[in-house]
């Protein structure tokens, strides 16, 4: 049973926060700035992007500097346990870009700096807002680590391999986030983001990183939306990877037939492979998706 004292709501009365629709004027409570937002207390208390999670802000640039770890999870982990941070906000999203780079940092050989860790924040926090993976449909973590890899890379604005490949990492984080929005997690999507682009980073520049070990979620009583329970694979109910889930075929067993595509469904697909490669309007490239698409789609091996 959920204790609601645990609960992180207002950071001034605690009362339950109220998201908007359309961005209202408001003004906050710490610095007395006035601006639009769309998070705000019915009681009438407000804090800004810049005041929210200050603390830990504050806090995280000397965090870094003294990190010893070359795993961004572990080191994501750490920061994640840190008193002053809130429950929710794109201060999560200021802890996947430092502890990537700065795990990198910690990586002999690589000639990463504390210049490239600072240049990562100070993009991530151009794009990252809280509240907006509702608004805009994007989570602050995703530019984050899309910013990580662009610094890496020497992306900027008209260089097209590196932009490209910026964006296709970015793309991929955003459907590992939107797996997990529900209602969604800024804790959760760190770890899964974390994960998604290390696999890119060794196969795309051959970086490799301590993979992330197993976590058991210690916030489930935080979070203000309801956390999503054992559907999270990082909740301390979620089936472990010795559970098998439901519905998930049993793998075959060693020594047993492989599955096979029957004679008449080959044919057909052999039939169709063939026609891909026929003179047409089409260019070959296109013709050779095609097939495979039509391959993987019938279950059938290329």
């Amino acid at each position: 049973m959920s204790d609601d004292a645990l609960i992180e709501e207002c950071a001034v009365c605690g009362a339950a926060l109220e998201y908007l629709v359309e961005a209202t004027e408001l003004t906050c409570d710490v610095c007395g700035r006035s601006g639009l937002g769309h998070v705000h207390c019915p009681a009438g208390h407000y804090l800004c992007e810049g005041c929210h999670g200050a603390s830990f802000l504050d806090a995280l640039g000397p965090l870094l500097a003294q990190a010893t770890e070359t795993s961004p999870a572990a080191l994501a982990e750490r920061l994640m346990a840190h008193p002053d941070l809130p429950m929710l906000g794109c201060e999560h999203a200021h802890i996947a870009a430092g502890a990537l780079m700065t795990a990198l940092r910690n990586q002999p050989g690589l000639g990463i700096t504390a210049a490239y860790v600072d240049e990562a924040l100070q993009r991530t926090g151009r794009q990252a807002v809280s509240a907006y993976c509702g608004l805009s449909g994007v989570c602050g973590v995703v530019p984050a680590l899309g910013a990580c890899y662009s610094v890496l890379v020497g992306g900027q604005c008209g260089r097209g391999p590196q932009t490209r490949a910026a964006m296709e990492l970015v793309s991929r984080l955003a459907a590992a986030t939107a797996a997990e929005a529900d209602p969604g997690c800024c804790k959760a999507y760190v770890r899964v983001c974390l994960a998604e682009t290390q696999t890119f980073l060794d196969a795309r520049l051959g970086i490799v990183l301590p993979p992330p070990l197993p976590v058991t979620c210690l916030d489930v009583d935080r979070h203000p939306h309801g956390c999503r329970g054992p559907a999270c694979a990082y909740h301390p109910e979620a089936p472990t990877q010795e559970e098998p889930a439901m519905n998930v075929p049993a793998p075959v067993a060693l020594g047993a037939a492989p599955p096979t595509t029957s004679p008449a469904a080959q044919a057909t697909y052999d039939q169709f492979f063939s026609l891909a490669y026929a003179d047409g309007a089409l260019d070959a490239r296109t013709k050779i998706l095609v097939a495979l698409g039509a391959s993987l789609a019938a279950g059938c091996s290329p």
